[in-house]
């Protein structure tokens, strides 16, 4: 009541700039929207302060960008979108949310023109979405299906004297191979086939329907590549070769019918009558490897999401009286078992008090499953989400060999016979091994135990399908591991339907700041270091990664981790 009273006091200050707005709107003709898609398109940016004014753009952020694709599929007056893809690396589950959201627009009749210079995986599958796809006449397409490589280091350990001494629960839980085999897994092997096999299949069903051509065709257009631009056109992957420019002329982008993506919003702001009480939304994002304490910061927002950053950003949104509901973004692989137990228990106490909904992005695996698996909350996931990986590892990596090579002693004085248990100098005892045997599966049963009785089931059931074994989006579903197939979209939709909103009522999303100073400001410093390191080594980025993770979850005793870094390539 109070709010309708200042709006009619204040009338005077506010309503002749909206009916200016307002006839602007309506008098204007049909219109073109321009967006651009480049870098990771992160759900929601925290506030970029100094430093991140200097950064460059990274591109929009998902969760806006999706609030505005739906409202512009209602909007009358929009004719065209024009998507201009340029240094994309977002993943295919936030890619398959962006395809879904321009498959929504052409279905209520809009034309949706996609242009890149270059396709890869993740941007075509985006363009899959639209209506009508455009390659630079000079560019590629470089995709040729889907692969995920897998590196074994543990005759690269050898040979510097260093064993991984490292124990797994879950036959599927091949954490342990990359250090530990010099070859794949019978049950390793399985499930990377099984995943390619079924992202492969969804690559080839999409571009099918998309391109209206038999599964078989499809299947054989894209293992053809990759491509030059003339023969993707050929092959009936995209509809036209054509420079940029030339594409700009074509939907009229010199005149005042084009509009960027932040005049839209803004267009649309001023449309919007009578003014409509924004409902709040809190965000809670769990990404990267999950460890004990404080987030640790990246170039592009937490590297590392710590359990204590996770308990006060959820005091937070609980205590405020404006945040209706609670959405836990997870984009993490895991980490540190303990962590992820701790994170389980707020979150599942923070269920009790206000609705949480889970929405999982490009991998939401083991300690991010765990994190996930909440009882009485429903859980999304893409199709191509990597998720599950329900299994723990442990052990320690013993040097003691190097440490000869090098010609280092070590002595040691200890109140009992596992005083230096975590020694990297010395090896597990047999007694040793079956100790941390028995942790391990204390813990596996607590953590099969829990997701049991979040999703449902029995522990023999939930224990088929667990085992260290990560599945697809799809596969998850199938298997009573998420309870839906959607992304950010859906998302929305369920939080209107259980706060009984109206299904076109606005949504204020925040998202807790994440810390900064000069702890952060020393970890993005090392961060940019492996990141160098990376481009340096080129075949083999999963050694800084191994490092970064290293960092991250240094002194963690049990680990609920999946198979460290698989990367799509395509």
């Amino acid at each position: 009541m109070m709010r309708w009273l200042w709006l009619g006091l204040l009338s005077p200050l506010w309503l002749p700039r909206w009916l200016f707005g307002w006839a602007l709107w309506t008098l204007r003709k049909r219109h073109t929207l321009h967006l651009v898609l480049r870098g990771s398109l992160p759900d929601l940016s925290s506030s970029p302060g100094l430093l991140g004014w200097l950064r460059p753009p990274t591109g929009p952020d998902l969760l806006p960008l999706l609030e505005v694709l739906g409202q512009a599929t209602r909007d009358e007056r929009l004719n065209t979108v024009l998507v201009r893809i340029e240094g994309l690396h977002c993943g295919l589950a936030r890619a398959e949310e962006l395809r879904a959201a321009l498959a929504r627009l052409v279905s209520a009749g809009k034309r949706v023109v996609v242009h890149a210079d270059e396709l890869g995986l993740g941007a075509y599958w985006i363009a899959l979405g639209a209506s009508s796809v455009r390659l630079s006449p000079t560019g590629s397409f470089n995709v040729s299906g889907v692969a995920m490589d897998f590196t074994l280091l543990e005759g690269l350990l050898r040979k510097a004297g260093v064993r991984a001494q490292l124990l797994a629960r879950g036959k599927y839980k091949s954490a342990r191979e990359m250090f530990t085999e010099q070859a794949l897994s019978e049950p390793n092997r399985e499930m990377l086939a099984s995943l390619v096999d079924d992202l492969s299949g969804q690559l080839i069903a999409l571009t099918s329907a998309a391109r209206g051509q038999a599964l078989d065709s499809a299947a054989s257009h894209i293992h053809a590549g990759p491509c030059r631009a003339e023969e993707a056109r050929e092959r009936g992957l995209i509809d036209a070769t054509q420079y940029w420019d030339e594409l700009w002329q074509e939907v009229g982008g010199e005149t005042a019918q084009v509009q960027s993506l932040a005049a839209y919003r803004k267009a649309l702001a001023r449309r919007r009558w009578p003014p409509r009480k924004i409902t709040q939304v809190g965000l809670l994002r769990i990404s990267g490897n999950i460890r004990h304490g404080h987030d640790r910061q990246g170039p592009s927002g937490p590297r590392a999401t710590g359990h204590r950053s996770v308990e006060r950003a959820l005091r937070r949104l609980v205590r405020s009286p404006l945040t209706r509901a609670i959405v836990v973004r997870v984009d993490s692989p895991g980490g540190s078992a303990l962590a992820s137990d701790l994170m389980w228990r707020a979150l599942t106490l923070a269920a009790q008090k206000k609705p949480v909904f889970v929405s999982m992005a490009n991998i939401a695996a083991s300690g991010g499953y765990y994190a996930s698996g909440l009882k009485g909350v429903q859980v999304w996931a893409s199709p191509t989400t990597l998720t599950g990986s329900i299994g723990v590892v442990g052990g320690k990596f013993e040097g003691s060999e190097l440490l000869a090579k090098l010609g280092v002693q070590q002595a040691s004085v200890t109140s009992g016979p596992h005083a230096n248990f975590y020694s990297p100098g010395r090896p597990w005892s047999a007694e040793e091994l079956e100790k941390m045997d028995r942790d391990l599966d204390a813990l596996y049963r607590d953590f099969v135990s829990k997701m049991a009785d979040a999703r449902g089931l029995s522990y023999e059931a939930l224990h088929q399908v667990a085992q260290g074994r990560v599945w697809t989006g799809r596969q998850a579903q199938g298997n009573a591991l998420v309870d839906h197939l959607g992304g950010l979209h859906e998302v929305s939709i369920a939080v209107r339907e259980r706060l009984g909103l109206d299904r076109a009522a606005p949504l204020g999303w925040s998202a807790p700041a994440r810390p900064r100073g000069l702890a952060a400001r020393r970890e993005l410093e090392a961060d940019t270091v492996l990141r160098g390191m990376e481009t340096a080594l080129g075949s083999l980025p999963e050694l800084p990664e191994a490092l970064a993770r290293a960092a991250d979850l240094r002194g963690e005793r049990l680990l609920a981790l999946w198979p460290l870094e698989l990367r799509i390539r395509g």
